[in-house]
This record gives structure tokens, C-alpha cells and sequence, in this order.
């Protein structure tokens, strides 16, 4: 292969993959549209101390969900893994599940029945990122390591399974 060759076919190759990677893009966008128009969003916090007073008498915990607008990680969490949950089985043994915006400012009222935000909920927790999935007994207290970041290894299902039966298990002991 000579020199001169070589140069047309390597600027060849990087106008093909600035192509494919446009067209990713594209494609992208437009699917993470179509999916948010017919999203299903969590319900939203009101009353979180009465949400972990139905978790207990549940014997489950408290499930939040901490997310960002337009995050796709969030959207995947939220539609493959805490969606379900809310539809499972019986209503009587599932867990509560609420969805806080991270950097959300709306007032509602806390585990402590004091006024709070998302964006001070997240404080509390030292949450950062998004998403992350909070399990909370009824007094707030942490029954798992929170689970932080999206489904990027195939392996969220098994981890959000494992916090809530450890989760669980802290709560049939107490």
C-alpha cells in the first residue's frame, strides 16, 4: 500500500463514520421523543411520610427514584425496571414508588412531615446523579446502597432485585 493510497481511503472512512455517527444521533433523538410523548411517568411525591407509613404497613420500602428531564438513563430505569413494580402482583405487597426531580424546586412534604424539594431531598442524600434509586424504611433511613447510574451492563434488573430483598429482609427484622 502506498502513501498516496492509503490518505483518500483513510478520509474516505472518517466521512463515513461522521456520517453513521449523525445518522446515530438522529435516530437517537428520535426515538427518545417517541418514547417520552407516550411515557408513563412515577407518581410524584406529596406526602412521603405517608408513602413510607403504606411501605411499612406493606412491609416494603419506600422506593424513590431521583431523575433528571430529558435524562435517558432516567427514562430506561423508570420505564423498564420501577414501572413494573408499580404493576406487579398485589397491590397490598408491592413497593411505593415515587419519582423526585433531582433539581426540582416544587414543595411537598418530607419524611419528617416538614416542607421540602427535590433539590433538598437530593442534599440530604448527598444525590448527585441521575438517575439514582433511593430504599427507604419508614423513618428514611437507607435499607440498601443507593443504586446510581443507568443500565449501561444488562445487569440493573439483578442489582435493583438484590437492594430490594436485602431491603426487605432489614424490614422483616426490624
Amino acid at each position: 500500500m502506498t502513501g498516496r493510497g492509503a490518505v483518500p481511503r483513510v478520509l474516505a472512512l472518517a466521512g463515513w463514520l461522521r456520517r453513521q455517527a449523525a445518522l446515530l444521533a438522529v435516530l437517537a433523538l428520535l426515538g427518545t421523543d417517541s418514547m417520552a410523548a407516550g411515557e408513563q411517568a412515577l407518581a410524584a411525591p406529596r406526602d412521603l411520610a405517608a408513602d413510607a407509613a403504606l411501605a411499612a404497613q406493606r412491609g416494603q420500602p419506600l422506593l424513590l427514584l431521583f431523575s433528571l428531564p430529558g435524562c435517558g438513563y432516567c427514562d430506561v430505569v423508570r420505564r423498564n425496571y420501577l414501572l413494573p413494580l408499580t404493576r406487579d402482583d398485589d397491590e397490598r405487597t408491592r413497593p411505593v414508588v415515587r419519582e423526585v426531580g433531582l433539581a426540582g424546586a416544587t414543595p411537598f412534604t418530607g419524611l419528617n412531615r416538614e416542607t421540602v424539594s427535590g433539590a433538598a431531598l437530593a442534599a440530604r442524600y448527598q444525590v448527585r446523579i441521575a438517575p439514582t434509586v433511593l430504599l427507604l424504611d419508614a423513618h428514611g433511613a437507607l435499607l440498601a446502597p443507593p443504586l446510581t447510574g443507568g443500565d449501561v451492563s444488562g445487569m440493573y434488573g439483578a442489582y435493583l432485585d438484590e437492594a430490594l430483598a436485602q431491603a426487605q429482609r432489614k424490614i422483616a427484622g426490624q
